[in-house]
């Protein structure tokens, strides 16, 4: 009897259980069906693109050419003979002036030259001297001579040596003076070779190069004795292709950055651009000066800028913010939620920025980074940098 109670007692919980797990499962499941039927999509998943907001920039389209800088005066002073360094008078870094001496070569050999030269003038003066005291005298006999011979004291046959004396006097006098002449020469050519036992520099710079001490022997073919180096006006060289040259003009402005010294800026000017180009790699030579207040060395390496055109309050956008889809440059803007491509007329380029001509306008969201492939009808979110 009791064990029938107990009995009754569990069916009655079971029961109750499970009644009670079906109400709660109709009470959940009871409103999923009814969203269901009503059509409600589910909630879309944005996706997260760069984006900016296009604005106005003012633009500069320019060339960058890169190359060692360099004195645009560099003068290598030779020895014109050979002989022995007697002394040197500068060390590299030295400022000199336009003839100031920067060595000497042993001189006595040469010295004596000159004066053995001095010395052999000395003596085609006395035979000129003589000769033309010859001549006087020939020509005083000749005119004694030829009176006498009118009063005909004279035979004519003194009169005729009288005049051949004159005549050979007068070639003595002649000969005399091409010895005078051939001796002035010898003395002025011993003079030039003893100017150029010293060794002066033709312009006022810096001695960028000393090859030799004192003692050292020298001469025509050998390196220099010295090299000296205006600094004051620096030139930077390089060769720009056939395009590019055909944009440029001499005197265009220039402003060059040396690697060495990044955060100066050298205003200079395009000086030079070569009328024939290098057969070997198809470049046009290119010569940009500018002005050194000090800082720039010579053989620093430089990078000049030339500005070719500039546009004021352009739309521009980044360079990455632009790509080619079907044979079209166009732009991904953002409407709303959703990618629109919108072909895009490009202009200058700034190398940063391109300028917009047509397409976008001032306000404009678009993606900034077009390497991201984000399909159009795309839902996004904009990510704006901070």
């Amino acid at each position: 009897m009791r064990s029938h109670r107990l009995q009754s007692v569990r069916y009655v919980f079971v029961f109750m259980f499970t009644l009670g797990a079906a109400m709660t499962l109709a009470a959940c499941g009871g409103a999923e069906p009814t969203a269901v039927a009503a059509g409600t999509p589910a909630a879309e998943r944005l996706i997260d693109v760069p984006a900016i907001k296009v604005g106005v920039a003012d633009l500069e389209s320019s060339l960058q050419i890169s190359g060692n800088l360099a004195p645009q005066t560099r003068v290598a002073i030779m020895a014109r003979l050979p002989g022995t360094l007697a002394r040197m008078a500068v060390q590299v870094g030295d400022r000199v002036r336009q003839g100031q001496v920067v060595a000497t070569l042993d001189r006595r050999e040469i010295d004596a030259q000159v004066d053995a030269a001095a010395a052999s003038l000395s003596v085609t003066h006395a035979g000129l001297e003589a000769a033309e005291a010859a001549l006087a005298n020939a020509t005083l006999e000749q005119e004694r001579s030829r009176n006498l011979f009118e009063k005909g004291a004279l035979p004519r046959q003194r009169l005729d040596a009288a005049d051949t004396m004159v005549r050979s006097s007068t070639a003595q006098r002649e000969l005399a003076k091409a010895n005078v002449a051939q001796a002035e020469a010898a003395l002025r050519r011993a003079r030039e070779v003893q100017r150029d036992t010293t060794l002066t520099s033709p312009i006022n710079g810096v001695v960028v190069e000393r090859n030799y001490d004192a003692g050292s022997l020298v001469g025509p073919g050998e390196k220099a004795v010295v090299v000296v180096a205006d600094l004051s006006i620096m030139k930077l060289e390089a060769g720009v292709s056939e395009l590019e040259a055909g944009r440029l003009r001499v005197g265009m402005p220039a402003r060059i950055i040396a690697q060495a010294l990044p955060n100066e800026v050298f205003e200079g000017r395009l000086a030079n651009i070569a009328p024939e180009v290098d057969p070997k790699n198809r470049h046009f030579a290119v010569e940009v000066r500018t002005v050194n207040r000090g800082n720039l060395l010579s053989g620093m390496y430089g990078t000049a800028t030339i500005p070719l055109e500039r546009a004021a309050n352009a739309v521009a956008v980044p360079r990455d913010a632009v790509t080619t889809r079907a044979g079209k440059r166009v732009a991904l803007r953002i409407d709303g939620a959703t990618i629109q491509e919108v072909p895009v007329v490009e202009g200058l380029t700034s190398g940063t920025l391109i300028q917009i001509s047509s397409g976008l306008n001032s306000g404009d969201t678009i993606v900034s980074d077009t390497r991201r492939d984000v399909a159009a009808g795309s839902k996004v979110n904009p990510v704006f940098a901070r």
